[in-house]
């Protein structure tokens, strides 16, 4: 009952920051699950990739009306984010394979070492990235997107965009990058999305973050087939998670409508560091 209620309580929290950001969750949801309820880390990275496509299905429903929802980016990226999620599935795989390891005189398994430190890196990146942004850029929420620059045919065009025309080539690879931290973290991909999204396309961060979601369910939907393949899921898990992300997305995505991009970007680097001081804390009890 107490996990049950642990994992609802993870599911509702992340639920608000799905809406609310246009983040699937998973950088805080396998983690979670491996510090405060015990998960191994392989479960934890398969259970989360299921409760992440639930979550950012109904962040994308409750958005359907708004029309900010880029789908030929999507489709786009989802070319390369497919690939991307099985090489990432396979790679945990073979981490899983190398058992325990000594370190510091302690016993750890080691796919759950080496996985931290992957996230400490990842949240540590994003977090200095979005703030130093948010601080520099003043108030303006628009900016060109790297990719415009890049020069790689073939082309197409996404009328949304301040930029329009980006290559092809560029944005598959993009797809492929996210794919991957999806496959092998259990990452919806939304905490590096968003922030690429408006630094790499050059969308708008409420933009970014309604995209964000229809990428998310596609690559999560991908995961949940990988994962639940070979086991490393726990139903049991998943019900509660989807319980409470379901209820908290509705009301992440209300308190999006209130607040300004800058807003946006300050408040996800805050949450970022926080789920980056929950990875260090497990890291650190881990080695000592």
């Amino acid at each position: 009952m107490l996990v049950a209620l642990g994992a609802l309580g993870i599911g509702a929290a992340v639920g608000v920051l799905t809406g609310l950001f246009g983040v699937g969750g998973g950088f805080l949801i396998t983690p979670l699950l491996n510090v405060l309820l015990g998960v191994p880390m392989p479960i934890a990275v398969g259970t989360g990739a299921m409760q992440i496509l639930g979550v950012s299905a109904a962040g994308l429903y409750r958005r359907r009306h708004e029309g900010l929802t880029d789908y030929k980016v999507a489709v786009v990226v989802f070319g390369g984010n497919y690939v991307g999620v099985r090489l990432g599935a396979a790679v945990l795989a073979s981490l899983g394979e190398l058992g325990s390891m000594i370190v510091n005189g302690r016993e750890v398994v080691a796919v759950d070492l080496i996985l931290l430190v992957v996230f400490s890196v990842v949240l540590t990146g994003i977090a200095l990235w979005i703030w130093i942004d948010a601080r520099r850029r003043g108030g303006g929420e628009e900016c060109e997107g790297l990719f415009a620059r890049i020069h790689c045919p073939p082309y197409t065009e996404f009328p949304t965009l301040t930029h329009p025309r980006l290559s092809i080539v560029v944005m598959s690879y993009f797809g492929l990058a996210l794919g991957f931290l999806t496959g092998l973290l259990g990452i919806g991909g939304g905490v590096v999305l968003v922030p690429a999204l408006i630094y790499l396309v050059g969308m708008r961060a409420h933009q970014a973050a309604a995209t964000s979601l229809a990428l998310v369910a596609l690559s999560s939907f991908v995961a949940v087939i990988v994962h639940a393949g070979v086991g490393n899921t726990d139903l049991g898990l998943v019900v509660p998670l989807l319980i409470g992300g379901s209820v908290g997305v509705q009301f992440g995505a209300t308190l999006c409508d209130r607040c300004n991009g800058q807003q946006l970007k300050r408040s996800f680097a805050l949450v970022v560091v926080g789920a980056l001081l929950i990875v260090a804390g497990k890291l650190v009890a881990l080695v000592t």
